[in-house]
């Protein structure tokens, strides 16, 4: 359908300079200190996971370990995905759909590069009213079913997100689709599937969770997706950017006006957010994606 399609792959030979670690080239202190450092991720991680038997599970990444099977390394990073469809629902219900980009909840356990401590960093409330310009009124119950999630671990290991420099629609690339919703979304999960290192993780319709609850909305999906070896290249010095960048979130939405529009986090945006800095790796594979899902949508 597309020849130019693959996001990622050009990476792996583009950037011969990048410096990575990987398995086969570990000194033994090395694999020591990051064995040492995986067992307090995990650790956390399984706190995080012990609270989640009210939610509806949607996706674990061991970014750390999916890299280490591609012969990459990145730090011990793992992302949980989890979902309560209530409250998606009457968060999306009459107001923009972009807002289901930062849905559903989303923590990571990580260590920052060159440190025996880990963190965990989460989509916070006052992050998402900010980027969509909501009141937080509605996010009473999204605030307080995460916190009940995080009371699990000590708030020394929290990393807290600054908000003061949101503003609404911060980080959001914003494509219109030449074509239906249906369409849009099989060519784009075809183009995804094209990808010999590129896989999906996960799917979450948000209309047909919508009207479990008894709430119409139009259609809107967001696909997760990404690839372990490049993915690793471009967390390698930002796993932080494990929150909102990888693995890749996909929003496909039909609006009011039958228009249809797909959208996803600029990682360059994220990265001077959380870095104040943008690597090489991370600015190709933005331009690659948007370039690639450009030219699936359109005609």
């Amino acid at each position: 359908m597309i020849g130019i399609m693959n996001i990622y792959k050009t990476l792996i030979f583009s950037f011969p300079l990048i410096t990575l670690i990987s398995c086969g080239n570990e000194t033994q202190k090395n694999k020591q200190t990051t064995s040492s450092i995986l067992v307090k991720v995990d650790s956390l991680d399984n706190a995080i996971k012990d609270k989640l038997t009210s939610f509806k599970w949607q996706l674990s990444l061991d970014h750390h370990r999916m890299a280490e099977k591609e012969g990459a390394y990145t730090p011990p990073a793992i992302v949980t995905i989890f979902s309560d469809s209530e409250i998606n629902s009457k968060i999306l219900e009459n107001n923009d759909q972009l807002i289901a980009l930062d849905l559903p909840f989303k923590v990571l356990a990580y260590s920052e590069p060159d440190t025996i401590s880990v963190k965990l960093a989460y989509t916070s409330a006052e992050f998402i009213a900010r980027r969509h310009d909501l009141t937080s009124n509605l996010l009473i119950d999204y605030s307080n079913r995460l916190d009940a999630v995080l009371s699990a671990v000590d708030k020394s290991v929290i990393s807290e997100t600054q908000t003061d420099e949101i503003s609404i629609g911060f980080g959001i690339i914003k494509l219109k689709s030449d074509f239906d919703f249906n369409t849009t979304l099989k060519r784009l999960k075809e183009t995804i599937n094209s990808i010999s290192d590129t896989k999906i993780f996960g799917e979450i319709d948000y209309q047909k969770d919508a009207e479990k609850t008894g709430i119409e909305l139009n259609p809107t999906t967001l696909l997760l997706f990404g690839a372990p070896e490049p993915g690793a290249k471009a967390m390698v010095k930002a796993p932080k950017l494990g929150v909102d960048a990888f693995c890749q979130k996909l929003l496909v939405f039909e609006n009011g006006n039958g228009e249809v529009w797909v959208a996803l986090n600029d990682i360059i945006a994220f990265s001077k957010l959380y870095y104040d800095k943008a690597t090489v790796p991370q600015r190709m594979i933005n331009k690659r994606l948007e370039k690639t899902i450009t030219s699936t949508i359109r005609k």
